[in-house]
């Protein structure tokens, strides 16, 4: 059947979800299937909408342990910091229990993440406009890091995210390595713009390691369903750890 070697459920943060869905597909082995529930963030990032969306994460998480799913991922650092990290592995460990399947949660992937490949100083690129800079740069210091710089594309919203060229993702990141040469990672933030076909070239050219939010919430999944075999192509992290 499908997902015969595990099923793994994400509550997505966007009302619109299509990124993830395709590079999901093309990180995973065969064998691997998502189960997908979308939530309440669309063209605005208040806390309105992220409370909306922990309430409906936490109610589709049943409904994804009641179908089958192996592991539920509590998407979104936004949403997911909204709570307090401190909270994150209570609130994780809680509703595990109550639905008898192991839950974990983005901003913990991504903690995971950064320790596994040793990072002290990390330099992020997203896309929702520098407007939002200090928010990203905050998120990063939030989760025990020091954020040397931050850099934005410009022109897009989340829920056009799928519209970003291939070739952003590299672009920003060069020119952020440039910027902050003492960076040790490139935090390629947010799960939903296209950024998994340009890791291995980033940490290639760039010489840098590359904690992109999807690539860990995905290794971490794949990890508490026991799947642990090595995946190429897709950075450091999965090759590794």
């Amino acid at each position: 059947m499908y997902g015969h070697r595990a099923r793994i459920g994400y509550c997505s943060p966007p009302v619109v979800t299509e990124v993830f869905v395709y590079e999901f597909y093309k990180m995973v082995p065969d064998g691997v299937s998502l189960l997908l529930t979308t939530l309440e963030v669309g063209l605005e990032y208040n806390s309105q909408a992220f409370d909306g969306s922990h309430d409906r994460s936490i109610e589709a998480a049943k409904y994804m342990a009641g179908a089958g799913a192996d592991v539920v991922v509590l998407g979104g650092n936004p949403v997911n910091q909204s709570r307090g990290i401190e909270n994150l592995p209570g609130i994780c460990a809680d509703l595990a229990a109550e639905i008898g399947t192991s839950v974990v949660a983005s901003t913990l992937c991504q903690l995971e993440a950064m320790e596994k490949l040793g990072v002290k100083k990390v330099a992020s690129a997203h896309a929702s406009g520098s407007q939002h800079d200090d928010r990203h740069r905050q998120q990063m210091e939030n989760m025990g890091v020091e954020s040397v710089g931050v850099a934005s594309l410009e022109g897009y919203q989340l829920l056009g995210y799928g519209k970003i060229p291939t070739d952003a993702a590299f672009e920003i990141a060069k020119r952020l390595k440039d910027a902050y040469p003492d960076a040790d990672c490139i935090h390629l933030a947010s799960a939903h713009w296209p950024t998994a076909h340009a890791i291995d070239k980033i940490e290639n050219e760039l010489d840098v390691s590359v904690m992109n939010s999807q690539q860990a919430i995905v290794w971490k999944a794949l990890r508490t369903a026991g799947i642990t075999e090595p995946i190429e192509g897709f950075g450091r992290l999965f090759r590794e750890f």
